[in-house]
């Protein structure tokens, strides 16, 4: 009986090995012939120049995809930026324009813009600046040449209350008409003068020349604004605004010695209006 049991058993753990090579040799000839399907298609395609220019053409596809959705981001991310930067601007402009504490970036951010008072136009004459004098011959050569014919111009154009004629030229500034501005502006001062307002005429005045590259001109707007009320709340930033029309003529010791002049003229200024001077100062090269 245990010669039995021993040969029973003896048949299961062949039977069982058996089992098992059989197993692992089906998994190898699967591998075998999963292998070679791969080969033979690769193969196939390999020998197939349409199959091979298609794998090229959806490879380029994709990188000019990546490729675009890169530059899409950058433009999306700089439209967004640039809409910003308009915002702050269109906000800043209506706000001087207001009367507002802010700045104004007719030409860069960070330029001052301020209401200049009261109407007097006596010569300028700064201590220790130096200010380049006023182009008196070649307002008398306007003057005989045409010069008045011009002035009875701006007077019909602009409307006769001081007011409504002050009103007109910063509605025409805020819409970005400088010409137009410019026009209404020096009608102002020509037709009200000795008007309160005609120092603030005269600064915007400067300004509408500044926007235009017009900077002989800004500068004398800018003296007569300073002549108007030179220790006016605002007389600082016509001072600087003086003297960045100096530097962009290329007057860098004049600009250096009217912005040098900033301290003394004005001692007990804000912080931000002694900023704004020194920062002048740095771009025109002042020591």
């Amino acid at each position: 009986m245990r010669w039995l049991v021993s040969l029973l058993i003896g048949f299961g753990l062949l039977a069982g090995t058996a089992h098992a090579q059989s197993s692992r040799a089906l998994t190898m000839r699967m591998d075998a012939i999963e292998a070679r399907l791969n080969e033979m298609q690769q193969q196939s395609l390999a020998g197939d120049p349409v199959a091979e220019s298609l794998l090229m053409r959806v490879e380029a596809l994709e990188r000019e995809q990546r490729s675009l959705t890169g530059e899409l981001e950058t433009l999306t991310f700089e439209n967004r930026r640039l809409r910003q930067e308009v915002d702050r601007l269109n906000t800043a402009m209506r706000r001087m324009l207001a009367g507002e504490d802010g700045e104004l970036a007719i030409t860069e951010p960070g330029d001052p813009h301020a209401d200049a008072r009261a109407a007097a136009t006596r010569p300028l004459s700064l201590q220790g600046s130096n200010l380049p004098a006023a182009r008196a011959d070649a307002d008398a050569a306007q003057a005989s040449s045409g010069g008045a014919d011009s002035s009875r111009d701006r007077a019909s154009s602009a409307p006769s209350d001081p007011d409504e004629a002050f009103a007109s030229a910063r509605a025409r500034l805020l819409d970005g008409d400088f010409a137009g501005a410019q026009e209404r502006f020096a009608g102002f001062v020509e037709v009200h003068d000795g008007h309160p307002m005609t120092g603030q005429a005269w600064y915007w005045l400067g300004e509408t020349h500044f926007a235009q590259g017009n900077y002989q001109d800004a500068a004398d707007a800018y003296m007569a604004s300073l002549r108007a009320d030179r220790r006016g709340e605002r007389g600082p930033d016509a001072l600087v605004r003086l003297g960045a029309s100096l530097h962009a003529m290329d007057q860098s010791g004049a600009a250096c010695n009217v912005l040098g002049s900033f301290g003394q003229e004005y001692p007990n200024a804000s912080a931000e209006a002694r900023q704004r001077a020194e920062r002048e100062r740095s771009r025109a090269g002042c020591r």
